[in-house]
């Protein structure tokens, strides 16, 4: 019998890597979309270059690295896509191709590829650019499109993926076709929900864009989540209690970023502790 060894996720069911993540892509087009409305011009370039730039590096990587090339899977696209979406409209150019440099070349592949990664790479390469370059990654708000849609349109947005985040229905597929599961965006979102109505935060400047893309396309990122569905539960509710926590002596939307990558350090402890058998404290719901 031959076995083959592929990368995670290994889902029993007609469903590819390059499904997932071509779907992921599709799915976040209408995002793109708007923030190009919103920000003009400026946002088109930056995600052209951030997801060309995500391409070329990944194709120079493996062709130096004499790996097959596997560009066609859509990996470094999303990679590229979901970091240009972080990012606000007003930065240089060079900007998304240094973070995506990063993501791809000492995130990604460093790490071994696709599957093998420890932390989301786009999540990296964004880290990396605030780090480096704090004044320039300083979003500067369009001014207010009307006062009547302000779930539909977020007219004070600050960043590409801010503008609406209802442009985020693409979620809503990629749910419905199970290539991200539900248990991390639910506890994700609901424990966010449920502290701000507690502590009584301005709804308003957490339930952005930019929570609705952590929640559904970089906590879900399937090499560096839990695998076990009781360790997802606590991977979401540990991402939002970071939120919260970060964003009382922070901003919001960096503390979505950071979270995120905090708890993929977690991750096989996470992991670890909510496997079935006898070293389980919890038990598969």
């Amino acid at each position: 019998m031959k076995l083959v060894v592929s990368a995670p996720p290994h889902i029993r069911e007609d469903i590819s890597v390059e499904k997932i993540m071509w779907s992921a892509v599709i799915a976040l087009l209408p995002v793109a979309i708007v923030a190009v409305y919103v920000f003009g011009l400026p946002a088109l370039y930056i995600v052209l270059m951030s997801v060309f730039t995500a391409v070329l590096t990944e194709t120079i990587v493996q062709k130096t690295s004499n790996k097959r090339i596997t560009i066609r899977d859509g990996s470094a696209v999303l990679i590229g896509l979901l970091l240009a979406l972080l990012l606000p409209p007003n930065v240089p150019l060079w900007i998304p191709i240094v973070g995506v440099i990063i993501a791809i070349v000492f995130a990604k592949h460093a790490f071994g590829g696709l599957g093998h990664t420890m932390f989301n790479p786009s999540l990296i390469g964004f880290a990396f650019l605030m780090m480096a370059w704090p004044t320039l990654m300083i979003p500067a708000p369009i001014p207010r499109f009307s006062t009547t849609l302000p779930y539909v349109l977020e007219y004070g947005a600050s960043r590409l993926v801010e503008t609406s985040p209802l442009a985020m229905i693409g979620a809503l597929y990629l749910l419905y076709k199970k290539y991200i599961d539900w248990r991390i965006p639910l506890s994700f979102i609901a424990i966010v929900a449920l502290s701000a109505l507690l502590l009584r935060i301005d709804a308003s400047s957490i339930f952005t864009g930019g929570l609705i893309l952590g929640a559904f396309f970089l906590a879900t990122d399937h090499s560096t989540t839990p695998v076990t569905k009781n360790g997802r539960f606590i991977f979401g509710a540990g991402c939002a209690t970071l939120i919260i926590i970060y964003g009382h002596f922070g901003n919001y939307f960096e503390g979505i970023c950071y979270s995120i990558l905090l708890m993929n350090c977690f991750t096989p402890l996470i992991d670890r502790y909510t496997k079935p058998g006898e070293r389980s404290w919890l038990r598969r719901s």
